[in-house]
């Protein structure tokens, strides 16, 4: 890390002039990712006007191919991404670069992040770029902040006393640029839903009930200052999150008085040095988490529990980048990191405490030949992982290699391939943890996977009347190890390794805009099977990957209005390993119309949730007997047990300042 940071320090810029066709890096934005000009399956979705009011990180993740988003219930409750089949650990998501889960250390909670605060999303499918210094089986979420300027405020109300709230401060004067964003949620959550009471086949004790002890109320503050230009850059940021939420539980088992308390804070600062034909980054970046879980009252789980926990990581990441010539940039990362899980049970005084250390260097080149026309992508990745809990240390050595390949034949034509070699080791909470409905498990082994993708990405000519994306892939991932969590009979979710999973599929996204028409539309087919050696599971699909998911969503514009509408569909999603439970197909349609006057005055828009009420499907009473006829109602759920709210309304005004 000291010669990286030397060496970002010191080396003087290069004079490019009368030295021939050479690759100058410093013309070029490190934080801009064009999907047409890399190798990786990536989806970029801009933060704009464009996207509906109620939207959140959540939603927008849900909206690209390939991506599963699973929900404990209604707004603001968890909600964890899954990609091509992933788990919701094997997704890393980054603020800038800045890992909330390295090394999937644990499923981050979309609802916790605000998304107003960044400018757009990048949603890595498989292979990643190596200097986010991440290889996750599944992919990377990565959310940026742009460089705004001027005052926004959105204020939000609407059904179930939802209340939202965002600040967004920026300028810059000389060398200095900052960026300052509050935002606040809360809403009771007290939604209606439909209540089988766990015996499908009995209909005499079906009902509709409201969810109790679900409300949520959260604060988010979003600090950046960046301070010099292109050539030399500090870059310092604190993500700050205070969080406090009651615990409904399952549908069947409401609960009135379980919390869980989150409080987060990830702090960096990077420094950027772009020369010219050199370009280095170092980062060093810290990131505390406090949780309080109470549920005195035994509501959830096995018996009364009152825990507080804190996860500690910190890390140095250093990069530096050069070019050979007019064909190649080699590169070469290395990060540093320690990790600290600590847990104390208040009402039993154990606690248990566990550290690890992580080294990860990853040598990659970028190589470019016929003009640009085949680029070739390697990465040389390996892992040093050194675990100690109690007595006990462990250390784990391993490599990682991928590559891929873009060949352009035009330029508005890109064919893609990509593949690699992963792994993921158990994070503390699989391990150790203990949060009343999810318990841990210190056998658990590590996750090892392959992963491969081709497909094909192309670009409407700029002199079409017609402006657009369209894209299809393939994808194929095999995980040895992979760790689920599989439901027991007192609805307690523990982690257990399945010995061999494949996860293979299709998937296809389009984007057109057409004078006042914009449009994205996304299909994945997905095919999973468990290769377990137990009779009972071997050949079932693997649970919480379901085979179809799609979306839609459609705006127009006429002059100071917009109108659009949306549509996403699940179906074909499997609760357990014996494939006896299946989710209800899901359609769920959105609605909104915004009105956006000339400034000063402000811009109103309302959104409507789940506009057809859905909360009820009709499903076969027995998926496992094709021949019988009977059907059942089932409740609308994203999560076993876990309703979804029905019709929800909510109206934002935004104003914008220069």
């Amino acid at each position: 890390m000291t010669l990286l940071l030397a060496l970002a320090l010191a080396v003087d810029p290069v004079d490019a002039e009368g030295e021939g066709d050479i690759v100058v890096l410093d013309d070029a934005d490190p934080d801009t990712t064009d999907p047409q000009e890399t190798s990786a399956s990536v989806t970029v979705i801009e933060v704009d006007d464009s996207l509906p009011a109620a939207s959140d990180v959540s939603t927008v993740v849900d909206s690209a191919s390939g991506t599963t988003v699973q929900r404990l219930g209604g707004l603001g409750d968890f909600s964890g991404v899954s990609i091509r089949g992933s788990t919701m650990r094997q997704v890393q998501v980054s603020l800038d670069g800045v890992p909330l889960n390295p090394d999937g250390s644990g499923a981050v909670n979309l609802s916790s992040l605000p998304l107003w605060a960044f400018e757009r999303v990048e949603i890595y499918r498989g292979n990643a770029p190596p200097e986010l210094a991440a290889a996750p089986i599944g992919g990377v979420v990565n959310l940026r902040t742009g460089s705004p300027s001027g005052l926004g405020v959105s204020l939000t109300a609407g059904s179930l006393r939802t209340g939202h709230g965002t600040v967004v401060a920026a300028g810059d004067r000389g060398p200095f640029e900052g960026l300052f964003i509050v935002d606040g949620f809360r809403t009771d959550g007290d939604f209606v839903y439909f209540n089988d009471n766990g015996t499908e086949y009995n209909l005499d004790d079906d009902r509709f009930e409201t969810r109790l002890n679900n409300e949520k109320a959260q604060v988010n503050a979003h600090m950046r200052l960046r301070v010099g230009d292109d050539r030399l850059r500090l870059t310092l940021m604190e993500a700050l999150l205070v969080r406090d939420e009651g615990l409904p539980g399952h549908a069947g088992s409401p609960t009135s008085s379980v919390r869980l308390s989150t409080r987060r804070s990830l702090t960096s600062a990077v420094v950027d040095r772009s020369p010219g034909l050199w370009s280095t980054r170092v980062m060093g970046w810290a990131l505390v988490l406090d949780e309080t879980f109470d549920d005195r009252q035994g509501q959830i789980g096995l018996g009364s529990q009152h825990t507080v926990s804190r996860f500690n990581a910190f890390g140095v990441t250093g990069t530096a980048r050069g070019a050979i010539g007019s064909s190649a940039v080699p590169a070469l990362t290395v990060a540093v990191r320690t990790d600290r899980y600590a847990s104390t049970d208040l009402l039993s005084h154990t606690s248990t405490d566990a550290t690890r250390w992580a080294l990860t260097p990853s040598a990659s080149a970028d190589v470019w030949l016929f003009s640009d026309t085949l680029t070739l992508t390697g990465v040389m990745s390996g892992l040093v992982l050194t675990s100690v809990a109690g007595q006990d240390a462990d250390r784990l050595t391993f490599a990682a290699p991928r590559g891929g390949v873009l060949y352009r034949p035009v330029p508005n034509l890109a064919l893609k391939a990509n593949a690699g070699r992963y792994l993921r080791p158990p994070d503390f909470t699989e391990l150790f943890g203990d949060r009343g409905a999810m318990l841990g498990n210190p056998d658990l082994q590590e996750e090892r996977g392959v992963q491969a993708d081709v497909g094909v990405r192309g670009v409407s000519p700029s002199s079409w009347r017609v402006q657009g994306t369209a894209e299809v892939g393939g994808f194929w991932n095999a995980v040895d190890g992979m760790i689920v969590y599989v439901q027991n009979s007192q609805r307690t979710a523990v982690p257990l390794n399945l010995e061999d999973a494949w996860i293979r599929g299709v998937e296809a996204a389009l984007t057109l805009q057409y004078g006042p028409i914009d449009s994205q539309s996304n299909l994945t087919r997905t095919w999973s099977l468990n290769r377990s050696q137990n009779p009972q599971y071997a050949g079932n699909q693997l649970p919480r990957v379901p085979n179809w998911e799609a979306y839609q969503r459609t705006a127009v514009s006429f002059r100071t209005l917009r109108l659009g509408h949306s549509f996403s569909y699940t179906d074909g999603n499997m609760w357990d390993r014996t494939n006896w439970y299946r989710a209800s197909p899901r359609p769920v349609h959105g609605a909104f119309v915004q009105v956006s006057p000339k400034a000063p005055w402000p811009s109103i828009e309302l959104d409507v949730l789940n506009a057809t009420n859905r909360i009820v499907e009709t499903v076969p009473r027995n998926p496992l007997d094709p021949s019988d006829p009977a059907t059942v109602q089932q409740p609308l759920t994203d999560f076993v047990g876990y309703p979804l709210p029905g019709r929800t309304l909510l109206l934002t005004l935004r104003w914008e300042t220069p």
